[in-house]
């Protein structure tokens, strides 16, 4: 029996235990009482973000000389959100790489390759923020740096060998032999020489970096402004840090976005302010719907949108 197969499900249990201690009347109500004109503002949040991510991940599209328009390489992260919505450890959310060679002219691994460079990048600037926090609410829970700095190594190593050549030939090799990845890989003709074509360089990928702390900041801050409504009482910098902190441990893949980790983490850390755990719980749903639920419904029109104009039987070969 394949033990990672079930580990998405860790932390939907651990979020029915979570919600088999608290009230959920109290959750009910926090949730019926929230303005309507507050909660559409609230979806409306994610526009600027999404935009700053793609205006991101075009810049490293264009250092690696694949080249698709803003618009396009915009539906395709809605792709991606609605894909790795409904697949287990949201793994799903590499199909992009479909449909970017499709729309690009480029191969499949060159494609991927660049996926994979943009979302280690960006996770490098999440766990980043996160070390601040961490640092930040160490006196308060110590066990929690360590905990935190060894995501942040962790992260420089995997970036490490993904850029080294020679180190990363051998990890991607290993790769291509999975059972999984295999057929894929020779249908495609995935071959490892191919895999670094025109890798962009770390000093090009500084600027791209830099807008995804602005990024992540920037989401946080949003989050910050909706705290009010979910009768939070705390000051700004104290609610980034544990926004960030508990992001990177709801990265952990033991649960589908992040669901029953990140709700644990939160109470965890907001214990320190004396907020109730339904507020939290109520929060951290609606973090969920932002994040995650409301990109990927629009990213499932997106999706079926994009196959019917594609006509290159895409959809055929991801199916099997």
């Amino acid at each position: 029996m394949n033990i990672k197969k079930f580990l998405p499900l860790v932390g939907f249990a651990i979020f029915l235990y979570i919600l088999s201690t608290l009230d959920v009347e109290k959750i009910v109500t926090v949730f019926s009482s929230l303005n309507p004109i507050s909660v559409l503002l609230a979806l409306c949040s994610f526009i600027p973000i999404i935009l700053l991510v793609n205006y991101e991940w075009q810049l490293i599209l264009k250092k690696h000389r694949i080249h698709v328009t803003f618009r396009y390489s915009l539906k395709n992260i809605f792709i991606g959100y609605f894909y790795g919505f409904i697949t287990p450890g949201a793994i799903g959310g590499y199909t992009r790489a479909y449909y970017l060679k499709n729309e690009s002219g480029e191969s499949l691994q060159k494609c991927l390759v660049n996926i994979l460079l943009y979302n280690t990048l960006d996770y490098l600037a999440l766990v980043s923020i996160g070390v601040a926090g961490g640092i930040l609410l160490s006196s308060a829970f110590p066990s929690l740096l360590p905990i935190i700095f060894l995501f942040f190594l962790f992260t420089i190593v995997i970036i490490f060998f993904f850029l080294s050549k020679k180190v990363g030939k051998r990890i991607f090799s290993k790769l291509l032999t999975l059972s999984v990845i295999q057929p894929v890989s020779k249908k495609w003709g995935m071959h490892i020489d191919t895999l670094y074509e025109e890798l962009p360089t770390p000093r090009n990928l500084a600027f791209p970096f830099i807008l995804s702390l602005i990024g992540w900041t920037l989401w946080f801050s949003i989050l910050y402004l909706i705290t009010p409504l979910f009768a939070f009482h705390i000051s700004y910098i104290e609610c980034l840090a544990i926004l960030a902190v508990a992001n990177v441990i709801a990265s952990i893949p033991i649960s589908i976005y992040g669901l029953g980790t990140r709700e644990a983490a939160l109470i965890w850390l907001f214990s320190l302010f004396d907020i109730a755990p339904e507020n939290v719980i109520s929060f951290s749903l609606f973090w969920f719907v932002l994040s995650w639920l409301f990109p990927s419904i629009l990213g499932a029109g997106v999706t079926l949108l994009e196959s019917r104009r594609n006509k290159s039987s895409i959809q055929k070969t991801i199916e099997k």
